[in-house]
C-alpha cells in the first residue's frame, strides 16, 4: 500500500508541474505585448505671479472700478411698460436704441423709462437723464414754426444742413375745368324735303 500512495503522490506532483507549465505558457502567449508609454507633457512655461491674485490669496480685497458713462443724452423714448426703449447717445457716439434692462455701458443698465425721464442703474446709484423739451408748435391758426412752408394741403419740412439734398416736388394745383359746350346744332329737315343750302 505504501507503494500505491508513493505512486499517487508522484503522479500528483507531475500533474501539478504540467499545470504550472501550461499556465506559464498560456500567460506568455495570450498577453499582448506592452506598448510604449506616451512621452511626458512638457512643463508649463514659468511666468511671474499675478500680484492681484496673490493679494487676494492673502486677504486683500480691492473694489473693482466700474466703467461709468461720462455723458449720456436721451434723444427719445418709447414708453410701453416692460417693452419700453430709449434712444441714447453715449459719450458722443452715434445714437443707439436700448431696451429696458439692457446694459448701456458695462455696469450701467437702463432701469426705468418714462415719457420725460430715463433712470440708469449705475454702481454708484441711480442716475436720471431728462429728455430735451419738445419744440414749441403753433396749434391755433397762428404762423407756423420758421422754415416750414405750406403749399396747398402739403406742409414741407425745413432742410437740415448736411442732410440729403432732395429736390421738392411741385404740388399739382387743381386746374379749373372749362364749362362743357353744347355740340353744334344741325338743322334737321323733315323727311322727304330737299336739303337747304346756305
Amino acid at each position: 500500500m505504501l507503494k500505491k500512495i508513493a505512486a499517487a503522490a508522484v503522479h500528483l506532483l507531475f500533474f501539478a508541474g504540467v499545470i504550472a507549465i501550461g499556465a506559464y505558457w498560456s500567460v506568455r502567449i495570450f498577453t499582448p505585448a506592452p506598448t510604449s508609454a506616451p512621452p511626458p507633457l512638457p512643463p508649463p512655461p514659468l511666468r511671474d505671479p499675478d500680484p492681484t491674485a496673490a493679494a487676494r490669496m492673502f486677504g486683500k480685497v480691492e473694489i473693482a472700478q466700474a466703467v461709468v458713462a461720462a455723458n449720456v443724452q436721451a434723444l427719445g423714448v418709447f414708453a410701453a411698460g416692460k417693452d419700453s426703449s430709449a434712444v441714447l447717445v453715449v459719450d458722443g457716439k452715434p445714437p443707439r436704441v436700448f431696451l429696458m434692462g439692457q446694459e448701456v455701458v458695462p455696469g450701467t443698465r437702463l432701469a426705468s423709462i418714462d415719457s420725460e425721464l430715463i433712470i440708469l442703474d449705475t454702481p454708484t446709484g441711480k442716475q436720471e437723464v431728462r429728455l430735451p423739451p419738445p419744440p414749441a408748435v403753433a396749434v391755433s391758426g397762428g404762423s407756423l414754426t420758421q422754415n416750414f412752408t405750406r403749399q396747398g394741403n402739403t406742409l414741407t419740412a425745413p432742410s437740415v444742413p448736411g442732410g440729403p439734398n432732395i429736390p421738392s416736388r411741385p404740388v399739382p394745383q387743381p386746374q379749373p375745368q372749362p364749362a362743357p359746350q353744347p355740340p353744334p346744332s344741325v338743322p334737321q329737315n323733315p323727311p322727304g324735303s330737299p336739303p337747304q343750302v346756305r
